[in-house]
């Protein structure tokens, strides 16, 4: 009898986890600051805008925090409190040619099935349903309740984990991964520690094997090979292409071939985007700001006249709506959050996502038999909600600024000025200074 239970697992029910953790304090600089969580979960629990213009921006030295709109200057007030977010402003747009419409400039990054445990990714793309924003799956095959929902962007990366014609045929576009901010030039990787069973048969490698996506695409060589693959997604499977690669100092000249050969849009990933998986040298040193890479490349777009119906998303500590509109502003159409949406389920930025060790079940490594589990019911509700309370927040913003459309926000440099900004910065983004 003994020896019986000893050998025999004991199934349990797990912990549902359904509520915030308290944030732990933070012993070194961190850009996810106490106050960006805080904000975020805010937005997150009520569903309202929380601020006009954010003041997490205060004191920080990004590029983007020293740039404020000119109204701002004017009229600094920052609480949202008591404010009635306006009827008569319109946050929806279309993008990749009017193809696909969007009740919110949103797009939830790629975050592979892998690299979140499940629930969370089921979460994101419940909530871009629900909500009509677009939520990318990122690299290595799909969830199978991803798969039934709607509003979904397969990725098409160089390893081509769990690839086949069903599965590119899903949801509303491909995108075709080339480079990620967070380490540009080297490729993916998902520790083999995180290759449980189930992530095994999703990305058909064996279990314990480390996910390693070389850096080029192994039939990507040129230009003339990305238009190839552009077309042959395009003509199977009847849909929007995109393009995602990391900002660096030729995205202009990138932006300008991408959208030369058919492309539907261009995510330009910027400097510190995250990943646990990214070796510190890379992550800290190559790479630049998405705000910067942004103006350059809307700048070269017209420039070359392939702006009009062309995509741009920024992506890239993307941390507020203030930073959306900022980005819309500088020529992106759309912008891209991933941690913004972890945190809003609960992440609180212990960094150990990529050793399957996390204490909010975001990014833990799937056990058979685990003793907690993130609330699926939480985690989509806290996601739609963020998505509201920054459309709230963006349409105040709007209105401050005097435009009744999102759309009329895209590329309006004139409504920035740079605070404290030297002339080559200035320069790149097209904006004025001020000292």
């Amino acid at each position: 009898m003994m020896g019986e239970q000893v050998g025999r697992t004991e199934e349990r029910t797990p912990l549902l986890v359904d509520r915030y953790l308290n944030i732990p304090r933070q012993t070194s600089p961190e850009f996810w600051s106490v106050a960006r969580i805080e904000h975020i979960r805010r937005l997150a629990a009520t569903g309202r805008p929380a601020y006009v213009w954010d003041p997490c921006k205060e004191g920080s030295m990004r590029v983007l925090d020293r740039l404020r709109f000119r109204r701002e200057l004017e009229d600094p007030v920052a609480s949202a409190d008591g404010l009635e977010v306006p009827d008569d402003v319109e946050v929806g747009c279309e993008i990749a040619y009017g193809r696909i419409r969007m009740s919110v400039p949103l797009y939830l990054g790629d975050m592979s099935f892998g690299a979140l445990s499940g629930v969370p990714n089921v979460a994101l793309a419940r909530a871009a349903d629900s909500t009509g924003v677009l939520c990318g799956i990122g690299e290595g095959g799909v969830h199978p309740e991803v798969a039934k929902c709607r509003r979904i962007v397969v990725q098409w990366a160089s390893a081509r984990f769990g690839l086949n014609l069903h599965l590119i045929r899903l949801g509303e576009g491909v995108v075709i991964k080339i480079g990620q901010g967070a380490k540009p030039g080297i490729g993916g990787h998902l520790p083999g520690a995180k290759v449980v069973e189930v992530i095994s048969r999703t990305r058909r490698i064996p279990v314990g094997t480390d996910a390693i996506s070389p850096a080029p695409h192994h039939d990507i060589y040129s230009i003339e090979d990305l238009e190839q693959r552009i077309w042959a997604l395009k003509e199977a499977t009847g849909k929007p292409v995109f393009v995602k690669v990391a900002a660096t100092n030729y995205v202009a000249y990138v932006a300008a071939g991408v959208a030369r050969m058919g492309a539907d849009g261009i995510i330009i990933d910027g400097h510190g985007a995250g990943t646990g998986a990214a070796p510190a040298a890379v992550r800290d040193n190559v790479g630049i700001p998405v705000e910067l890479a942004v103006a350059t490349a809307d700048a070269m777009l017209r420039r070359e006249g392939m702006r009009d119906g062309f995509t741009v998303i920024a992506a890239g500590r993307v941390s507020s709506a203030e930073d959306a509109a900022k980005l819309m502003a500088l020529g992106a159409d759309c912008v891209s959050i991933g941690t913004a949406a972890l945190i809003a389920m609960g992440c609180i930025m212990v960094h150990k996502c990529h050793l399957g060790f996390c204490p909010a079940v975001i990014t833990n490594r799937i056990e058979d038999n685990p003793k907690k589990v993130l609330s699926p019911e939480f985690a989509q509700r806290c996601v739609e909600n963020l998505i509201r309370g920054w459309s709230g927040e963006l349409k105040l913003i709007l209105e401050r600024l005097g435009l009744r459309r999102v759309t009329d926000l895209v590329g309006r440099r004139d409504l920035l000025v740079g605070i404290g900004l030297r002339e080559p910065t200035l320069g790149v983004l097209g904006v004025e200074g001020l000292q």
